[in-house]
């Protein structure tokens, strides 16, 4: 009996004496488990999550072959919202039903937009963050024939104006619009894009668009011999981000002021604007 316990009792020591050793290894690998643990990496979430609705309107605002919306309004707006404490997302749609959206509270901000009373009874405005403006955009044949006519008096002989549905382009076109005398000679498209296509195809005979956005999808459909910019500029103006007053704080509205006076010390908004100014 005793003799056979010996093999057992040597064993048993082997072990501890095997494990004693292995001992402080494994304490200060569990230690440094244990504190890496104990302080995980902390996300900084931010304080709103806002979705922006957007319709194509390069280079402010288009689609990237990899579904990504880009654009100078789309970064400037998303700069401002990072030093707001906010994320957004982005929603594509017509310009119409985006602030349908607004007025309903399923879209909370939308760019380029025009302060205007019946606006202000829905929506919020910020701060102005950029400049706008609207040139008369002509089939290249016909310049000439309209050298030196304002746009009373091209649509006194019975020009047909190209506008896109909901856009604001200012007061003189605003008071053509409502005149019943010249509601056939207004062609309102739902999309921008369209008017490129009827001018090219003779429905109208001109339409209003920003130089910046015309000169980008003139090149981009190959048009420059076809489609020339005739010296009338109808609006000019700042325009703000547009808030929906169904979802969105006024507290928010001023961070993003606070937000777009950031960027611009910081020489941001500068860097972002130089992208898109070739």
């Amino acid at each position: 009996m005793k003799k056979a316990c010996y093999p057992l009792v040597f064993l048993a020591l082997a072990l501890v004496l095997g494990s004693c050793g292995d001992k402080p290894k494994d304490q200060k690998s569990q230690k440094t488990q244990k504190v890496a643990q104990s302080k995980p990496v902390e996300k900084i979430k931010p304080a709103c999550d806002l979705t922006m609705g957007w319709d194509p309107w390069e280079p402010y605002q288009y689609l990237t072959p990899d579904n990504q919306a880009r654009g100078l309004d789309i970064e400037l707006i998303s700069a401002i919202a990072a030093e707001a404490g906010c994320s957004v997302k982005f929603v594509q749609n017509d310009w119409m039903n985006l602030l349908k959206g607004i007025r309903e509270g399923s879209i909370d901000l939308l760019g380029g937009a025009s302060k205007t009373t019946s606006r202000e009874e829905f929506a919020y405005f910020s701060a102005s963050y950029r400049h706008e403006s609207f040139v008369l955009y002509v089939r290249t044949e016909q310049v000439a024939d309209y050298s030196g006519k304002s746009l009373a008096q091209l649509m006194s002989e019975k020009f047909r104006l190209g506008v896109t549905e909901d856009y604001l382009y200012g007061d003189e076109v605003s008071n053509m619009q409502d005149d019943p005398t010249l509601t056939a000679q207004i062609v309102t498209v739902p999309i921008t894009e369209v008017n490129y296509y009827n001018l090219t195809q003779n429905q109208i005979d001109g339409f209003l668009e920003d130089p910046f956005v015309a000169g980008y999808t003139i090149k981009r459909k190959g048009l420059s011999k076809q489609i020339s910019a005739f010296p009338i500029e109808v609006h000019s103006g700042d325009v703000s981000i547009l808030f929906s007053k169904s979802s969105v704080k006024p507290e928010t509205v001023a961070a993003f002021n606070e937000g777009l006076k950031a960027i611009n010390a910081s020489g941001e908004y500068e860097k972002i604007l130089k992208r898109y100014s070739h």
